[in-house]
């Protein structure tokens, strides 16, 4: 009797201690716990508004792992296996631990226990398997599959030299265990199934509907945010979705894209509160910074991308050396970037950005400085003194990659024009056009930018740079020294890869594969009420939306 009530009073102190090291839901604090569970804040708005607007082009396709330049844009509804955080460095997604073998060649990723797809249904390593086996079939059209050629046999299928998709390094060993093994050594393997291509697909969506898989009424997810509402020519809503059990918790409810056109709406979209933050342009930025009230609400961050001028090289004039030379060094970058850009860029003279893993632009300045009088000479030797002779060509422009395009690509038009008498004729191509002649090689001279898949020189020089046959690459420029140094560099684990990738780079800068023009600084107004924003260890904010980085979750609508 007295042992059975000593136990009864050992359970009741058992329980009281229990309950009391738990954090009880104040009752105040019920109205502030979202769709996933998460407590917003004292100073968040109710949870009807918390919604975030921005604009952005209308993808055609959701489908980003086999179609990233249809997709790009929205990038809060598919969890890759590791994500990138705002200081760029790795964290766990769908998986929550991973490992390499010993010689870096056989990369293991683990699966975080009871991850759910928007339909209920498990999250699991053969998920993985079937879309990373789908992103390398050939039959999917994935021009972004160079990216996985790392991993071991992934070229060779892709390409159609093998067949059998098993001999391809990618396999679920169960349902928690996915497993890739690559070509050689690879320390940045993690870095590219952290890139938003590197998404999870549903095998059962996929194969019922096709194409149309990802229209909002067939379209399941695995991220904290699914597909609720897509508005052909006007918007696309994503909102929490409440399966979603990861550490990528958002606190907003719903995202909204407004889509943009061709034509770029300016500042009154923002000014007339039908969005919550607008990413600036020259034209924008020369007015609003003059402007007291918008000016308070103005971010710039610098970000790892690059705009260059790339020629069909394997075709006159531009096979000529010294032609290219004489273009990159008629380019004044300084007056393009401080007056046509209005300070929303810094010069390039290297593919790789200032603070990039690996960069040495500083000492690559001299190889396409500005200088005028080199630029005439070489012009001159090879064979078009005063631009006499020179074939009128066409610089191709891709209609709708934000104002910076038209401005510098007149800007460009006129200096070549001024400095080395060559007449430049400027031709606007819808993205899918621009695109296909891209990587068909048909472009005879073309602007682009290229911003950063994850932070390593192998993805801006490598996936870029490094020789393919037509059709799997951008460019056809090909240097057989820069491609062993790549490659080397490649599967190196240790820090001598830096040293090659140098090596690399300047082989790409000294034969003007590329122009580099300018490195641009992102520049957005944000409204006040936006709280959550993240910062870098260095205390300098991150762009709210970004393909590389999730810097979202902890947005959110303040009630002041």
């Amino acid at each position: 009797m007295n042992i059975r009530l000593n136990l009864c009073v050992l359970c009741i102190l058992a329980m009281s201690v229990n309950c009391s090291s738990e954090s009880p839901i104040e009752e105040g604090e019920r109205g502030r716990i979202n769709t996933v569970g998460r407590l917003l804040p004292e100073d968040a708005a109710p949870l009807s508004r918390q919604v975030f607007r921005y604009m952005f082009r209308e993808p055609s396709t959701l489908d980003i792992s086999v179609a990233a330049y249809d997709a790009d844009g929205t990038y809060f509804a598919f969890e890759r296996l590791l994500l990138l955080d705002e200081n760029n460095e790795l964290s766990p997604a769908a998986a929550d631990r991973w490992e390499s073998s010993d010689d870096g060649t056989v990369w293991t990723f683990h699966m975080r226990h009871g991850a759910k797809w928007s339909d209920g249904r498990p999250v699991t390593a053969l998920d993985f398997e079937y879309s990373f086996r789908r992103m390398l079939d050939p039959a999917s059209g994935n021009i972004y599959a160079f990216l996985y050629y790392v991993i071991k046999n992934s070229r060779a299928y892709n390409q159609g030299e093998i067949k059998d998709i098993e001999q391809v390094g990618i396999r679920a060993i169960d349902e928690e265990t996915f497993q890739i093994e690559t070509e050689g050594p690879c320390p940045y393997l993690p870095y590219i199934v952290s890139f938003i291509t590197s998404s999870p697909v549903p095998r059962w969506q996929v194969e019922k509907f096709g194409r149309k898989w990802t229209e909002p009424e067939n379209c399941v997810s695995n991220f904290t945010y699914k597909l609720a509402e897509w508005r052909v020519g006007l918007d696309m809503t994503f909102a929490l979705d409440p399966y979603y059990n990861g550490p990528h918790k958002a606190l907003l409810e719903k995202i909204v894209v407004k889509f943009i056109s061709s034509q770029r709406p300016g500042t009154l979209p923002y000014e007339n509160g039908e969005v919550d933050a607008y990413d600036l342009d020259p034209l924008d930025y020369a007015r609003v910074k003059k402007e007291d009230a918008l000016h308070a609400q103005i971010f710039r961050m610098q970000e790892f991308t690059t705009w260059y001028i790339f020629f069909k090289t394997e075709q006159a004039p531009f096979n000529d050396l010294r032609v290219r030379q004489a273009i990159a060094h008629a380019i004044d970058r300084e007056a393009l970037c401080a007056t046509v850009l209005n300070e929303l860029a810094v010069p390039a003279y290297s593919m790789l950005p200032p603070g990039f893993p690996g960069y040495t632009g500083d000492r690559l300045k001299d190889l396409q400085a500005y200088n005028p009088a080199q630029a005439r000479q070489l012009l001159a030797e090879a064979g078009f003194p005063g631009g006499r002779g020179f074939p009128r060509t066409d610089l191709w422009l891709r209609v709708a990659d934000t104002s910076i395009n038209k401005v510098a690509g007149e800007a460009l038009q006129a200096m070549l024009k001024e400095t080395l008498g060559i007449e430049i004729n400027i031709l606007y191509q819808q993205r899918k056009i621009y695109n296909d002649n891209l990587f068909q090689w048909q472009i005879p001279m073309g602007m682009l930018v290229f911003a950063y898949d994850y932070p390593d020189p192998s993805n801006m020089l490598g996936l870029l740079w490094r020789s393919q046959p037509k059709g799997y690459a951008r460019h056809d420029w090909n240097n057989t020294t820069f491609n062993d140094l790549l490659d080397r560099a490649n599967t190196e684990m240790g820090d001598e890869r830096y040293t090659l990738y140098a090596q690399a780079e300047r082989i790409l800068a000294e034969e003007a594969a590329a122009v580099f023009l300018f490195h641009p600084i992102v520049t957005e107004l944000r409204k006040p009420y936006i709280r959550g924003i993240k910062r870098d260890r260095e205390g300098r904010y991150v762009p709210l939306v970004s393909i590389q980085t999730v810097n979202f979750t902890d947005l959110y609508i303040a009630d002041n």
